[in-house]
């Protein structure tokens, strides 16, 4: 029955692409769940914020030797500058999904480098992929147009591929977010968002949740109306309150509550049936200068000294985070 949860799902099975180092550090995580944890720190500066997709291809068929094709894996990964090894977990589904995406950020940028896949462009990607109907964006804050800092693009034709959203294959809903200024002319009345165009930019009016009922009435009217049963949880703890988690993006983190995310996933687990789910947003320190860009890339982006990233209280605030994530979705599938 529509929005009802479908059968009683297999156990989650726990996997580590250990590219930076974070997530094995997390000793409670490791010691509660025994991952299956797959050594990729050889390859952690070449897979950090770009790759080919060659290079990703690679990596799936990796997964796929090691741990089997099969669904209802959750993916641990370390920083938010690998949110693009979201595409390996999804890209393992096999029958129509939604992905739902906790996370600041849009990740659907243009892609300007052909060939590659990036932590702020995977989304666009993964709109390739067969079986994704859909991509629902839940807390999103930084890349919603002028005047936004840290981590972020200015909304707008030249920046993203706007006719994601414009075609709903993408709908945003910000926490706080109500209205903001997009580059270019887009007239459109989406669910989540009016768009006004003016002269040379548009005015937009989210329907964030702080205004609309919060993240749980929010949730309820977008899961009524998904075009699958089945769905894909991807998260981004830069979507948390800092105080919360510590990653590449500190500073600028969003606004949700941990205690949200946790009742979003459970109320998530409750409508539909998940397929399987990636956490990354743990933050790990860039020192390479061995890709020039990349290490440019870091510095402009990257503002808390190295040390901060494995100090006690930084893996503390991350696990506590992830095992708390990992106990609610333990719930939902039960």
């Amino acid at each position: 029955m529509k929005g009802e949860k479908m059968e009683k799902p297999d156990a989650l099975k726990v996997i580590v692409l250990d590219v930076d180092g974070s997530i094995i550090q997390q000793k409670r995580l490791l010691a509660q769940y025994q991952p299956a944890v797959i050594k990729l720190q050889n390859k952690s500066d070449l897979l950090r914020y770009w790759c080919r997709m060659e290079e990703m291809e690679r990596l799936r068929q990796l997964l796929i030797s090691s741990v089997g094709a099969g669904k209802r894996k959750v993916i641990f990964y370390g920083s938010g500058t690998y949110h693009h090894l979201a595409w390996l977990g999804i890209s393992l589904i096999d029958e129509p999904v939604t992905v739902i995406h906790f996370d600041n950020h849009t990740d659907f940028v243009r892609d300007f480098l052909p060939g590659y896949i990036h932590c702020g462009s995977w989304v666009t990607r993964v709109l390739t992929l067969p079986n994704v109907r859909k991509v629902i964006q839940i807390g999103v804050e930084a890349d919603l147009g002028f005047g936004r800092t840290g981590h972020s693009l200015p909304m707008g034709w030249i920046t993203h591929k706007m006719n994601l959203l414009h075609n709903r294959r993408v709908e945003i809903y910000p926490n706080s977010t109500r209205r903001s200024v997009l580059l270019g002319r887009i007239c459109a009345t989406l669910p989540c968002v009016a768009l006004e165009p003016d002269l040379l930019t548009t005015e937009a009016r989210w329907k964030n949740m702080l205004d609309h009922g919060g993240i749980k009435d929010t949730l309820e009217r977008v899961l009524s109306t998904l075009p699958t049963e089945t769905v894909y949880l991807t998260i981004d703890k830069d979507v948390l309150n800092e105080k919360y988690c510590f990653s590449n993006c500190t500073g600028f983190h969003g606004t949700l509550a941990l205690d949200d995310l946790l009742m979003a996933i459970s109320l998530i687990g409750k409508r539909k049936s998940i397929l399987g789910v990636d956490v990354c947003g743990d933050g790990s320190y860039f020192a390479t200068r061995g890709y020039p860009l990349k290490h440019l890339f870091a510095r402009l982006t990257d503002k808390a000294p190295p040390s901060a990233f494995s100090s006690p209280d930084t893996i503390r605030r991350n696990e506590d985070a992830n095992l708390k994530i990992m106990e609610r979705l333990i719930e939902a599938q039960a």
